[in-house]
């Protein structure tokens, strides 16, 4: 299966950079190519919620264990050039930095490209982040103070 056609000038730029990229390399990012194996601390809790949303986006919350009380937030999109990733990319850097600085860390699942075209990504992102917003105290989260960073795609 060749990879779809881009614009004539992107062409030849990308194709220097990647000149294999097809869907099954696309598979083999897909499939834990971005996320190696994780030790993941014992010192963090992670909790899975589903955004209500046409379709639902899926937000990983991370929280220091030991925590009390309403603690500053960093909200993370994980990178994959919107066609890969997941927010498992997250999970070593939150287990790091959650106990560390005393956050919560709300990492967003949103949904991939060529499948879901753009602005999909985007869509699922800002839902999730509003999402964060309105359930701040549920979450333990001091809502004015949310920060958001990401690589790559998410940054």
């Amino acid at each position: 299966m060749n990879a779809p056609e881009l614009h004539p000038d992107l062409d030849p730029a990308l194709a220097a950079i990647v000149p294999d990229f097809t869907p099954d390399v696309l598979s083999q990012l897909r499939g834990n190519g971005l996320v190696g194996e994780q030790q993941l601390s014992d010192a963090v809790e992670r909790t899975e919620h589903t955004v209500s949303q046409d379709p639902p986006v899926v937000v990983r919350v991370h929280r220091p264990v030991d925590a009390d009380g309403a603690l500053p937030c960093l909200f993370s999109i994980h990178g994959g050039g919107y066609v890969a990733g997941s927010c498992a990319m997250d999970d070593s850097s939150m287990d790091e930095l959650c106990p560390k600085l005393g956050i919560v860390g709300v990492s967003v699942e949103y949904r991939l490209a060529p499948e879901h075209p753009y602005p999909a990504a985007i869509d699922d992102c800002e839902a999730a982040l509003r999402w964060t917003i309105a359930n701040a105290t549920d979450l333990g989260i001091d809502a004015g103070k949310i920060g958001i960073t990401g690589v790559s795609a998410g940054g």
